[in-house]
């Protein structure tokens, strides 16, 4: 008997989804088991870290698992309450990946920092499944749909201009395998892929009442996708107008009613979902805006890689069709170009609606992707049929660029990522102490934290949400969190600063980045100017700090330090103070106006506990 050259039994199913799940999942916790290999035995729960910006996430994931409300500020230990009710913020309006993460971690008794390390395998594994689900269903073989897994996932960071090649441009910020950003994009990026492949069945579908419920489940996926992350929402639905529009420009007359009724389904149902996302929205924090920083600009943006990458498609496509090697009301072509159009559409939208917000986060989490599905898709129909050998070594480089994308960077954060470790066993202590210093009742019945934590040691300020409930001094998610303007943030940072012992010309060192502690230069720069006049990609006007503001700077500062009074004491009282045992630093300013216990070790860092001179 003659076997198919594409391999549809049940059991060539379960070989391909494997070998291309396994390898994903095993390239998303290198960086975890790195960690574990280094820490051994001394290893005390930190997950390690990806991205820079996930301690915000995993200290949101803690106060879920907590039982804090849905609005809440970790970091400056608030909750909202009717008497002081906090605004809506990006987190509390993306709540469904934050739930789904923290309801089962409740359950369990987990900490957020082992559903992170929970979650990265788990994303891992999703996001092949739903990758070889789509590629599977439009190409219709699993090889090319294995290999595809690991070419998309492998290299979108190299198709957004991030990772090894965003180190050569200079590109910040910089990813690499964005997509297992925890928890956004990783939760909730499986469910793009997801709801184009029920996009596909519902127009492929022969059997009308079944085409009608993939249509309903393709609304639900989206409607769930608008209440989990904006970038990738918004994607799914300009890659739903990209595919609507060219279904009914090149498909038979016949075919474009069906089309037009089946997707009309999925849009009316998504409208629902966006009503009470409307009224969220509209509740957002003031500083909302500021945060994710809105840029007012009708300029085109055209030369972006997805974009680069999406037009050599399209032209390759157009040239198929023009010597008849392919026919354009193909459905195959129809969608490899829907998803090269995508990025065009995201990228330049703000040409109509005069906003733009971010646009590095399409291009580093969603655009690049559906960029590289466009691309294997287009190569299936192109060339019909890809050599096994072919395969076997696409399928080898792609994995080793994986790889090298993912050990490099983790080799180095190890560093940073060992201090996390150590810092462990001092917040889990904090963690116990809060049940007994009015933390955990402050926090139920008043929507505050009695306890508030000072550490010279920027890591702790970042950490401590992620592990307990106090709030912290310097509250670097406050303004993320809507708990705080970027004046009174500012304010925050002096007084942080002067409990430092920071002085004028120590500011103006690190404002100029001449300082080996970059993570208190980085976070400096940013509370005092904006991170949109810090990082030039997030903005499309971007306008470098000058010599002079830095030296305003340091004068309203130095008065700042010159005044200092009681006054500013009693505005952010402490309750604990966090040092490192190796290198106890002076606490000069902090001994002015509290009284410091004997203190207690706990692991590397010496906890104090503080309170009010007289």
């Amino acid at each position: 008997m003659v076997k198919s050259p594409i391999d549809r039994s049940p059991s060539g199913n379960i070989k391909w989804i494997a070998f291309a799940a396994t390898a994903m999942v095993l390239l998303s916790l290198i960086p975890q088991i790195h960690l574990w290999y280094v820490r051994g035995g001394e290893w005390n729960g930190a997950y390690a870290t990806l991205q820079g910006d996930e301690f915000l996430y995993s200290a949101y994931v803690n106060a879920l698992i907590d039982g804090r409300p849905r609005r809440n500020d970790p970091f400056a230990g608030l909750n909202s309450t009717p008497k002081s009710p906090l605004p809506e913020t990006a987190f509390s309006i993306q709540f469904v990946p934050a739930y789904v993460i923290a309801l089962p971690a409740r359950a369990f008794g987990a900490s957020a920092s082992t559903v992170f390390i929970v979650l990265v395998a788990i994303a891992g594994l999703l996001a092949s499944l739903s990758v070889f689900w789509l590629l599977d269903s439009v190409t219709g073989d699993r090889k090319l749909a294995a290999v595809g897994v690991l070419f998309v996932l492998c290299c979108g960071a190299l198709a957004g201009g991030q990772g090894l090649v965003g180190v050569l441009l200079d590109h910040t910020p910089n990813f690499f395998l964005p997509f297992l950003r925890r928890y956004q994009p990783a939760a909730a990026f499986p469910l793009f892929f997801v709801f184009s492949t029920l996009t596909w069945r519902t127009l492929t579908a022969e059997n009308k009442g079944l085409a009608r419920l993939y249509s309903m489940l393709a609304a639900v996926i989206l409607g769930v996708l608008v209440f989990s992350y904006l970038y990738l929402w918004t994607a799914a639905a300009a890659w739903l107008g990209c595919l609507g529009l060219l279904w009914l420009w090149l498909r038979p007359a016949a075919d474009r009613r069906r089309g037009l009724e089946l997707l009309s389904i999925v849009v009316a149902i998504t409208i629902f979902s966006l009503i009470p996302y409307a009224y969220l929205a509209a509740h957002r924090a003031i500083n909302l805006d500021v945060v994710q920083t809105l840029s007012f600009t009708h300029r085109p943006d055209l030369l972006r890689v997805p974009e680069i990458i999406g037009a050599c498609i399209l032209v390759a496509l157009v040239i198929g069709v023009r010597r008849g090697k392919l026919e354009q009301s193909d459905k195959r072509v129809i969608f490899a170009a829907s998803f090269a159009l995508l990025p065009f559409v995201v990228f330049n939208q703000q040409i109509l609606t005069g906003r733009s917000m971010q646009p590095f986060h399409f291009e580093n989490f969603v655009a690049n992707y559906a960029a590289l599905i466009s691309m294997v898709i287009a190569a299936a129909i192109l060339w019909r049929s890809v050599p096994g050998r072919a395969l076997v070594w696409i399928a080898t480089l792609c994995f080793l660029w994986g790889a090298i994308e993912v050990s490099l960077p983790t080799i180095a954060r190890t560093p940073s990522d060992v201090v996390t470790d150590q810092m462990v066993p001092v917040l889990l202590r904090l963690k116990e102490l809060s049940k007994q210093d009015g933390t955990v009742p402050g926090l139920r019945n008043e929507g505050k934290a009695s306890g508030m934590v000072f550490s010279p040691q920027m890591e702790v300020m970042g950490l401590l949400p992620t592990w307990t409930s106090q709030g912290t001094l310097l509250g670097k998610g406050r303004l993320d969190f809507g708990s705080a303007s970027q004046k009174e943030r500012k304010e925050l940072l002096y007084a942080y600063l002067y409990y430092c012992q920071i002085d004028g010309r120590r500011l103006r060192e690190l404002l100029n980045e001449r300082t080996a502690d970059w993570l208190l230069s980085s976070y400096t720069r940013t509370a005092i100017f904006g991170h949109e006049r810090v990082i030039p990609g997030l903005s499309f006007h971007f306008k470098p700090i000058t010599e002079d503001e830095i030296e305003e700077e340091v004068r309203a500062y130095q008065t700042y330090v010159d005044s200092f009074s009681r006054e500013e004491v009693l505005q952010h009282p402490l309750t604990y103070a966090v040092t490192r045992a190796e290198r106890e630093p002076n606490l000069a300013h902090i001994d002015l106006w509290y009284e410091r216990d004997a203190g207690e070790k706990v692991g590397d860092y010496n906890l104090y506990s503080v309170k009010l001179r007289k």
